[in-house]
């Protein structure tokens, strides 16, 4: 090791041989000042990064890096890799991992039994689902897997770490997953009373089946007439999350490949897209006075108040009428996969669920009916 003084500071060089060219290269690093205590710090941190710096060719693990680090690293590359809302979640994702295991947490100390005792926290203590911990379980895979390209680590600690099992606590039954048609109509009386603005944006999304998120990003132009047929053109979605309202607008893929699709309308879907057309003529289909789209979020309070005010004992949220999409076309003898591509949905067990129960109730009616002959 050597030194070099410079504008009142010290700089430390140190040679090595890099051991994939063979070449003799130098790292060095600056300290303000030359004493013996200084050279012995500079010689410790010279030798840190020459081993960083040849870790991976030999094969050796670099120390020293944490959670926090890993995810700082992991979260560039990530980043570039998926969608600006998928980024996000999954940012949303770790934050609350981290709130149950410290950031600092050495990844050399990573074991199964702090992960298992973490994940158990979030379920029992913090009360989440097992489907949302899971989710959290399977995005801090990807970023250990990382880390073992990288050669923070050598094994994955996940890889013996099993969720526990949590009952349900709000038994939840499939038939709470979408609305009768009594619920649905008398639903939508409330509304058209209360809040008559929104009432298209509802009934379209019970006409259509179509995401929230697809039906808000809809323009003016998205719907075409072709051979004596409307049709709606699903090509993305509403880019929403921390964006200002005014910034808003549509992605140019939908959630998933199959969700990039054309919707065949019915004709009361064509009344509500041609009373829109006459009322604001451009931009978003459905759109505020301002022209801005109308916010998920509000859309979910006004099914809230509705849902107390009318004393529907489901959870209402815009996803409700899609579901009820399903169980309706269901009921109406439509095979599934003539479904999955109008919903645009690849493989979804809720929809399967769904479907299948619509049809058994059909089957059980049938029976009960074919007494009366």
């Amino acid at each position: 090791m050597y030194f070099q003084k410079r504008n009142d500071v010290y700089r430390y060089y140190e040679r090595y041989i890099d051991p994939y060219t063979q070449k003799r290269k130098t790292v060095s690093i600056t300290l303000s000042s030359n004493s013996k205590q200084a050279q012995n710090k500079a010689m410790r941190l010279l030798n840190e990064k020459i081993r960083n710096k040849t870790a991976l060719a030999n094969d050796n693990i670099i120390e020293g890096k944490t959670l926090a680090n890993l995810f700082d690293e992991w979260f560039l590359i990530y980043k570039q890799q998926v969608r600006r809302t998928t980024f996000l979640a999954t940012v949303a994702n770790i934050q609350t991992l981290l709130g149950v295991i410290n950031r600092d947490t050495l990844l050399s100390q990573l074991d199964s039994s702090i992960l298992s005792r973490s994940f158990d926290e979030l379920l029992f203590k913090h009360d989440l689902s097992s489907k949302y911990v899971s989710i959290i379980k399977s995005k801090l895979n990807q970023a250990i897997k990382f880390a073992i390209k990288q050669n923070y680590l050598k094994d994955n600690p996940l890889d013996k770490v099993e969720l526990s099992p949590k009952k349900s606590n709000h038994g939840t039954k499939i038939k709470d997953k979408f609305l009768e048609k009594d619920e649905l109509t008398k639903l939508f009386d409330y509304i058209q009373k209360k809040h008559p603005n929104y009432a298209p944006i509802f009934q379209w999304l019970y006409l259509t089946g179509m995401r929230a998120g697809e039906a808000l990003a809809l323009d003016m132009d998205d719907i075409e007439y072709i051979n004596n047929q409307y049709v709606v053109h699903v090509t993305g979605t509403l880019e929403y999350k921390k964006v200002s309202v005014t910034e808003q607008h549509k992605t140019d893929t939908t959630k998933t490949a199959a969700g990039i699709r054309d919707i065949h309308l019915s004709s009361q879907a064509v009344e509500i897209y041609q009373k829109q057309l006459d009322k604001y003529e451009s931009g978003f289909l459905f759109q505020t006075a301002n022209g801005t789209p109308y916010q998920i979020s509000s859309l979910n309070t006004i099914l809230r108040n509705a849902k107390d005010k009318l004393g529907i004992d489901k959870r209402l949220s815009t996803h409700t009428f899609r579901h009820t999409h399903v169980s309706m076309l269901a009921a109406l003898g439509v095979p599934f996969y003539v479904i999955q591509d109008r919903v645009g949905h690849e493989n979804s067990k809720m929809l399967e669920q769904i479907y299948l129960h619509v049809t058994k109730e059909a089957k059980l009616n049938l029976n009960s009916q074919l007494e009366k002959l």
